[in-house]
């Protein structure tokens, strides 16, 4: 310690710590009327991008677009998923905030998290975890041409996938440990749709039996009066019946610190489920350039019209701007003006 008085000077080096990159954050809204399917499909989505949205966020019919991007502004939100729904179909919108692209899927079909988890054999509730999700791709980087015409390119497909990439967070494989992922999303593009699933992931010891690992997960104490021993419990004791588990065969997960440990993972299905069509992708923010349309095609001339007509209206909109600022600062200097004209008659006054 220093002397009484004197200076106190820095003895113990710290380790700088390196500046984390943020996670990506979205806002999941509906927009327009929709029913009651799509507005619980909006509360499902928005557990899947937890903790990276906003659950109690309020949107309505009455909500505007300009509200939304500056909200967006304010917390930093890099991404907008847009629900809508018409009387002959429903669509969803991936969009990069705040100068786009925009992605406009059609949702051939959906179930909402409640159905999935209804439709299993054993029913199993799952609580909102603290934690982003893996994502897990498959089928948007195939050089493969459809025998449809209207089917997107494989160019498409890969904007596509490289924005869905954009909305998850990095996995550090470096750092991150297989106990802390406890949930997994899953894209899949084949025959023209995209599938969505989402899970839930459990790890149990591998090579014991399930009494045991049901005392293990329990973390009590037994009741053995009516045992002569632990062994005679494991022996004559009623089995416990397993949860509900995926398709997905068992995958071995082995430690590097300790070989001999080894877990098994398994995955629960719990909803949303989606079944999705690339109906459109535009340039900006839900305007500018069509990049792809699965109803409309246009050819290379009608293309390079709309885009002289986009940048005449960008002309148009800084030239207003700039008579607007310009007329702005006018009216500032006439009443600088006449406020210095004021003060001087005020003087001449009172001489």
């Amino acid at each position: 310690m220093p002397k009484v008085g004197g200076k106190r000077r820095k003895s113990r080096t710290h380790k700088e710590i390196e500046p984390e990159e943020e996670d990506p954050r979205c806002f999941v809204v509906r927009r327009g009327q929709a029913p009651k399917q799509i507005k619980q499909l909006v509360h499902d989505y928005r557990e899947v991008m937890y903790p990276n949205t906003s659950m109690q966020l309020q949107d309505g019919e009455k909500t505007k677009i300009k509200d939304l991007i500056k909200a967006a502004q304010f917390y930093r939100i890099q991404h907008m998923v847009f629900m809508t729904s018409t009387k002959k179909n429903s669509y969803l919108r991936f969009i990069k905030n705040p100068r786009g692209p925009t992605f406009t899927f059609r949702i051939v079909s959906y179930s909402n998290s409640n159905e999935t988890l209804n439709a299993q054999r054993k029913f199993k509730s799952f609580s909102r975890i603290f934690c982003p999700p893996l994502l897990i791709m498959n089928g948007f980087n195939q050089d493969v041409l459809f025998e449809d015409e209207k089917a997107p390119k494989p160019e498409h497909l890969k904007l596509v996938g490289s924005m869905i990439q954009g909305m998850f967070p990095v996995l550090k494989v470096n750092v991150a440990q297989f106990k802390t992922q406890k949930r997994a999303v899953l894209f899949v593009h084949k025959d023209d749709k995209i599938y969505m699933r989402h899970y839930h992931i459990s790890y149990n010891i591998k090579g014991i039996d399930k009494k045991m690992k049901k005392i293990i997960k329990a973390n009590k104490s037994l009741n053995l009066s009516n045992y002569n021993s632990f062994a005679d419990y494991l022996q004559n004791a009623n089995p416990q019946t397993d949860s509900e588990q995926s398709d997905l065969e068992e995958i071995e997960q082995v430690d590097q610190k300790d070989e001999k440990s080894k877990m098994s993972v398994r995955l629960h299905e719990v909803g949303p489920r989606l079944t999705l069509k690339l109906y459109k992708i535009e340039e900006g923010f839900l305007n500018g350039t069509v990049l792809y349309n699965r109803v409309v095609s246009k050819t290379k001339k009608a293309q390079e019209k709309l885009r002289k007509v986009q940048r005449r209206r960008i002309l148009l909109r800084s030239q207003r701007r700039e008579e607007q600022e310009q007329n702005v600062q006018k009216k500032q200097q006439q009443k600088q003006d006449i406020q210095q004209f004021d003060q001087k008659e005020k003087k001449v006054k009172q001489k």
